[in-house]
């Protein structure tokens, strides 16, 4: 395999959380790329730390300024969506324990994550099942190297006040990404 083809994974450790670069990373769009991870950090006090955010007085009082162009009535309830997302995934252990029991789709998706993967490392786990590396973590920086050929999708409205929602709030899971870097043979790993 020529190394043009593979993707370089360099990892520096500071203080328990740990930058991972990744190179020559080319994603289903032909978007070719150079990204830098934040990795190590505590997942669940960051969604902790969003839900406070969430569901301060200021992001309350930027929420209802979408009513001017929105449907309040959507913007409530995307509103609420994301609330009651936050508090599901935030949950302790008994409360997601009586979610599962009542088959709630938020915690069935996320333990079905959780079960599909290996870790690795901090930030790089493995697919059981497609034996792919996988890179998860705070996205501190990105160069693009060649644009893709990104298609126009339409998202619903719902989705687009939700968005705005994220931004206004500065939700930090917002620069939360998660993605597949591919076969592990593939790899190169530095550090």
């Amino acid at each position: 395999m020529f190394i043009s083809n593979q993707i370089i994974v360099k990892c520096k450790t500071i203080k328990g959380t740990s930058f991972v670069g990744v190179r020559n990373y080319t994603n289903k769009f032909d978007e070719l790329s150079n990204q830098t991870f934040l990795v190590g950090f505590s997942y669940a006090k960051m969604l902790k730390k969003d839900l406070m955010k969430l569901t301060s007085f200021a992001t309350k009082r930027q929420v209802v300024s979408l009513f001017a162009n929105n449907d309040k009535s959507l913007v409530k309830k995307a509103y609420n969506e994301l609330v009651s997302s936050l508090i599901k995934r935030t949950a302790s252990e008994e409360q997601k324990e009586l979610l599962r029991a009542n088959n709630d789709a938020t915690i069935k998706r996320s333990d079905a994550i959780s079960s599909a993967f290996l870790t690795l490392t901090k930030g790089l786990k493995l697919h059981k099942d497609t034996n792919t590396i996988h890179i998860y973590g705070l996205s501190v920086r990105k160069t693009i190297l060649k644009q893709g050929n990104y298609p126009t999708t339409k998202r619903q409205k719902k989705t687009i006040v939700k968005n705005k929602i994220k931004q206004l709030a500065e939700l930090r899971s917002l620069k939360y990404k998660q993605f597949k870097l591919g076969a592990k043979e593939q790899i190169i790993l530095k550090k």
